[in-house]
């Protein structure tokens, strides 16, 4: 009975600074946010908490991890399973795939408690993350990533393969940074553009992803070169060239 308790407690200990550190990462950042911290907010009597149970801040942050893709990777199989069967019927659409791409982080977003913070964390990964951490984030994405790309190759077989793997993952990244910004809809610069109903606000970004993923091939004849080319000097430009990143912890690409 003693050992139950303990180890109930141990267990409650854990999961516990596992949400503060989605609440933290997500609101600060991973350099801003120490194990200290953590222990802190936490309000644990052992101030060595975190690397008691982790190890190491990078102990909880692929803890952190494991919890998301606990809740994110059922989702993604399910829904994909469900669109291998749909292709096999000849019935997939561009639309599914804009939709398996949103539904999991979508519901990861509407988890009560900690959701929004998932979300906002996951999008600090893409954009702040180091090389080591881009390679954690990598590894849970890797596969659905790879399963929404070979259902998209299967709907546009004579798509550029590079234009699509840049779409896919940019719609990957669009949907997580978009998710993660919608407290800010309330005022931009073109007023207050949320939507009284969410499933709305989905479906019209749906739809809108849709159409460029579903473009065979860019109809570059309807593009005005000639109007465009007074704006050369801008559109020639190229943004500074970031450091190269250790090829030792590289994921391999999506074939």
């Amino acid at each position: 009975m003693i050992a139950d308790k303990r180890a109930e407690h141990k267990a409650d200990t854990r999961e516990k600074l596992i949400l503060v550190a989605i609440k933290m990462f997500a609101e600060q950042g991973f350099s801003g946010v120490s194990m200290r911290n953590i222990n802190s907010a936490a309000g644990t009597r052992n101030s060595s908490a975190v690397h008691y149970h982790f190890g190491s801040k990078m102990g909880i942050i692929e803890a952190v991890m494991e919890k998301l893709n606990a809740q994110l990777r059922p989702i993604f199989d399910q829904v994909t399973d469900s669109l291998d069967e749909r292709a096999a019927a000849g019935k997939l659409t561009a639309e599914d795939i804009a939709m398996a791409i949103q539904l999991p982080f979508w519901v990861l977003n509407c988890t009560p408690e900690y959701g929004r913070y998932a979300v906002k964390l996951s999008a600090r990964l893409m954009l702040e993350a180091d090389a080591e951490l881009k390679v954690l984030y990598n590894r849970y994405l890797h596969e659905p990533v790879g399963r929404i790309m070979s259902l998209m190759s299967q709907l546009q077989p004579e798509k550029n393969p590079h234009h699509l793997r840049f779409q896919i993952v940019h719609c990957f990244m669009s949907t997580i940074s978009g998710m993660s910004t919608i407290d800010l809809m309330d005022n931009t610069p073109l007023g207050d553009v949320r939507f009284e109903q969410d499933v709305e606000m989905m479906m019209v970004y749906v739809f809108h992803v849709a159409r460029g993923l579903g473009c065979e091939n860019p109809d570059y004849g309807s593009f005005d070169m000639v109007f465009w080319s007074q704006f050369s000097h801008y559109i020639q430009m190229a943004p500074e060239t970031a450091t190269e990143p250790d090829p030792a912890l590289t994921v391999a690409p999506i074939p």
